[in-house]
């Protein structure tokens, strides 16, 4: 036992982010739930509990928030973090990130971005880490989450499926695969574990570089899905299952389910 604990040791301590960031990117202007990123949930904005999951990651790599508006850098800002200002023209957080990044870092020091969703107030530290763990290998470009989708999610087209190849059957807790395909109709057809998609990326830089100057695919077109650009471009993405459920806050009720967990769990 006490060799096991000293490898667990030694390979925590091997792990190495300081060529990571943390990039949350938080605009004003949500049509279904105005002014979303400075709602509060318990009393604090939400995007501060997205820049509080962050720093729960103890990454040790800086947090910075991406937005287009100086109320939200306000926010930040007096609480003691970090923000950047960026175009309002961006239609997605892919390219605000990219140029915060490149505002905060024009010297290329940070390598690889952790792209966290400042409308999930309540993920964990420990999935952000573990993206980071798995992008560190050279051999992946893009890693994202999944969880399984609930009975109920499965004909919700709000909710993001992915079809995964795992190369085994009855993939478990952890385990990564390659995604093959992301859709809002349930997917793939007749199996049991339907995915469901948590809008967290990990992406090389360079990557996300190339990602942005390419056009809208068609099939990015027909989904309003920007990560198939990825795969039409034969850009991997991979995915590891995590049994964490995070809530996504686009609605009033979302808002009134994040208000509510935060009430019974912290």
């Amino acid at each position: 036992i006490r060799d096991r604990i000293k490898l667990k040791i030694i390979r925590n301590l091997a792990l190495d982010f300081s060529d990571f960031i943390i990039i949350i990117p938080a605009r004003i202007g949500s049509t279904r739930l105005p002014n979303k990123p400075l709602l509060e949930i318990k009393g604090v904005p939400m995007i501060l509990h997205a820049y509080n999951s962050a720093k729960k990651a103890n990454l040790g790599t800086p947090i910075i928030v991406a937005t287009d508006d100086h109320k939200i850098a306000n926010v930040v800002n007096e609480s003691g973090g970090i923000a950047i200002i960026t175009s309002n023209n961006h239609v997605s957080g892919s390219d605000r990130i990219y140029e915060a990044i490149e505002k905060y870092d024009p010297e290329m020091k940070f390598k690889k971005i952790i792209h966290l969703q400042g409308d999930l107030p309540n993920i964990s530290g420990e999935l952000i880490k573990n993206l980071a763990k798995i992008i560190k290998d050279d051999k992946k470009d893009i890693a994202t989450a999944v969880v399984k989708a609930t009975p109920d999610e499965l004909d919700d087209p709000s909710i993001v499926k992915v079809a995964i190849a795992f190369g085994k059957d009855n993939p478990k807790l952890g385990d990564i695969g390659r995604a093959i395909y992301f859709s809002r109709a349930c997917i793939p057809t007749g199996s049991l574990d339907v995915w469901h998609h948590i809008g967290i990326y990990a992406w090389k830089r360079n990557i996300l570089k190339k990602f942005i100057t390419l056009p809208a695919s068609p099939l990015e077109k027909l989904e309003k899905l920007e990560q198939l650009r990825a795969i039409e471009s034969r850009i991997d993405i991979h995915a590891i299952i995590t049994s964490e459920h995070p809530i996504g806050v686009d609605t009033e009720l979302d808002l009134k389910k994040a208000e509510k967990y935060f009430n019974d769990f912290t």
